[in-house]
């Protein structure tokens, strides 16, 4: 939708990264925060801040961008994400109205349209006020149920302390492994398209436990948080939410009525560095698809989180998953594993002295997922590992004349077959 400035090495090499099998790769053209959804003409809609496009071949290619208004007229500024097409025919989004100056300042709003996109409604705040949500997944039920989960972070955001040469360089590695924060998940759900909206039961009632965190062998082993927690429906009122944690794994949790309440976190068999996945429910069947960044013990302590974004399969509801390839991998003419095997369940971290990282290391993370006829639009975010090199050991943000390496956004469309391949 916007003409790629981007460098022609930058370009081939994320493009070395992307199997063949891709029907089509955009780079920097497609904002990772976009919000996709099939419109109702079975076309796909794409979202950015102020205007929508259209594509007509399933985001190969897109029409000029025309502005998106409020219900004043007045035209928007705000990106819209996490398009959902509520059981009405309408569309629903969402965006973030944040005051992080603020006490208490973090909250998701609900908008929705009824012009397949091109005006939006008088914004509702998901939840309470001042409770600092952070939203990262959203679905609408078979009931026509909206049903979002939230996190919510306590502490300080801190630089890493990993490090690791990278050519004649230092560059940070790790994420958040180093941080004195803790962080928990709960869900907000709404029976009228987005007018109101009411916390799982239990949630902020002392000793009720509806709030969703990590804990160890009945705290013996210590609390862990858990966050950026995304949801899919699997069946009739029973509901799926992938947590990321730090324990070299995600964990989930399971709601039988509708997302009103939710199960304690338990492991499951995906091992994960500490990051987020997109989760989906593939059209046409009741199979569940994930993105996330797989990696094993070893890789996460040597700062080589996020170099590969894997896919599974599950057919039983998100209880088993098989592994189906990697979307996105530096190493993946190289021989790159499908499948890492889980690690023991303990926290992993970047060590402060990594060792160097290979010269072609780029990070893929933050994926989201879509759908249009037979293809998977997968997009994340795509960082160089210059973005993160620091002058010396002590100038944690004192980077080289100032500049930093490339982050972009990536789009890629994936047959949904391809994902079979091998099941």
């Amino acid at each position: 939708m916007s003409e790629n400035k981007l460098n022609p090495q930058f370009l081939a090499q994320v493009g070395s990264c992307i199997p063949d099998e891709a029907r089509f790769l955009h780079i920097e053209s497609v904002p990772h925060g976009a919000g996709l959804l099939e419109s109702s003409d079975g076309n796909l809609l794409c979202l950015v801040p102020g205007s929508r496009a259209i594509s007509t071949d399933g985001g190969l290619t897109w029409n000029g961008q025309n502005p998106v208004h409020d219900i004043h007229g007045n035209k928007m500024g705000r990106g819209i994400s996490h398009l959902l097409r509520l059981k009405s025919g309408g569309i629903g989004g969402f965006y973030d109205k944040s005051e992080v100056d603020k006490p208490y300042g973090l909250s998701p709003w609900f908008v929705r349209s009824d012009d397949e996109g091109k005006t939006w409604s008088q914004p509702v705040q998901v939840g309470e006020p001042y409770n600092n949500a952070v939203m990262h997944g959203a679905t609408v039920t078979s009931t026509g149920r909206i049903v979002v989960s939230v996190y919510k972070l306590l502490g300080k955001t801190v630089w890493e302390k990993g490090r690791a040469l990278f050519g004649d360089d230092i560059a940070l590695v790790g994420h958040h492994g180093y941080e004195h924060f803790f962080t928990y998940c709960w869900a907000y759900y709404s029976d009228d398209e987005g007018q109101t909206w009411h916390a799982n039961e239990g949630t902020g009632v002392w000793g009720a436990g509806a709030e969703l965190f990590v804990t160890l062998d009945y705290t013996a082993g210590g609390h862990y948080r858990c966050n950026e927690p995304v949801v899919a429906e699997v069946s009739s009122n029973h509901l799926l939410m992938i947590l990321r944690t730090p324990l070299g794994r995600f964990y989930q949790s399971w709601s039988a009525d509708d997302g009103r309440s939710w199960s304690r976190p338990e492991p499951t068999a995906l091992a994960s560095a500490l990051a987020p996945a997109a989760l989906g429910r593939i059209p046409g069947n009741d199979d569940l698809l994930i993105i996330w960044n797989q990696a094993s013990a070893d890789e996460i302590q040597r700062g080589m989180q996020r170099h590969r974004l894997s896919s599974a399969v599950s057919r039983d509801g998100g209880a088993t998953w098989r592994h189906t390839g990697n979307v996105f991998s530096i190493f993946l003419n190289d021989g790159d594993t499908d499948k890492v095997e889980p690690s023991p369940i303990q926290p992993y971290r970047a060590m402060e002295h990594a060792p160097r990282l290979p010269p072609n290391d780029l990070e893929g993370t933050y994926p989201f997922l879509s759908f249009w006829g037979d293809t998977a639009i997968i997009r994340f975010m795509c960082r160089e590992r210059a973005f993160y090199v620091i002058d010396s050991e002590k100038g944690e943000d004192e980077f080289p004349g100032g500049k930093r390496g490339i982050t972009t956004s990536v789009c890629a469309g994936i047959p949904i077959s391809w994902f079979y391949r091998t099941l």
